[in-house]
């Protein structure tokens, strides 16, 4: 991988127009007036996979976060985005939902719902979207179409975990 440098047309942004100077932690409008327009973010996860168990994951970990009282978010990029959609059949091993249920454990849709109630904030990627041949009418109602930057800004200092 190429190094950040900062000579002008070297390292890892050579041939952008992004700064010679590494990145500072902040994008778009947080970056133009110097601080981030959303609240202090504790925990965001990133869900890239459509493979059940890895959103079960991703969700109970947000959930109890939110429980503990933690501002959590949820982005969804790729294929990732089939976790934000109103039905689940999307995603992959997705039989997985009844031996969980039938084990007494919250399922996705309990666990969304909680997720919801507890104010955490769901998003995912306009690109992903537009790379599964969705619309954001497949969405679950509350989600967010957002662009990478306004995830950053939401994100802020957070966490950070990829599913």
């Amino acid at each position: 991988m190429a190094e950040l440098s900062g000579e002008p047309g070297g390292g890892l942004f050579a041939g952008s127009s992004a700064p010679a100077a590494g990145p500072s932690g902040r994008t778009g409008f947080s970056a133009a007036v110097g601080a981030s327009a959303f609240p202090q973010c504790d925990l965001a996860l990133v869900i890239v996979e459509a493979r059940y168990e890895r959103v079960h994951a991703a969700l109970m970990l947000a959930a109890t976060a939110c429980a503990l009282g933690q501002t959590v978010v949820l982005f969804g990029m790729g294929a990732g985005v089939a976790a934000f959609c109103a039905k689940w059949d999307g995603l992959e091993d997705s039989q997985r939902e009844d031996w969980r249920t039938a084990a007494g454990v919250a399922g996705l849709n309990d666990l969304r719902t909680a997720l919801r109630d507890m104010d955490a904030t769901l998003m995912v990627c306009d690109s992903g979207l537009k790379t599964m041949g969705l619309t954001d009418e497949a969405l679950e109602e509350g989600v967010a179409v957002v662009g990478l930057p306004t995830f950053l800004d939401r994100a802020g200092a957070a966490r950070v975990a990829v599913f």
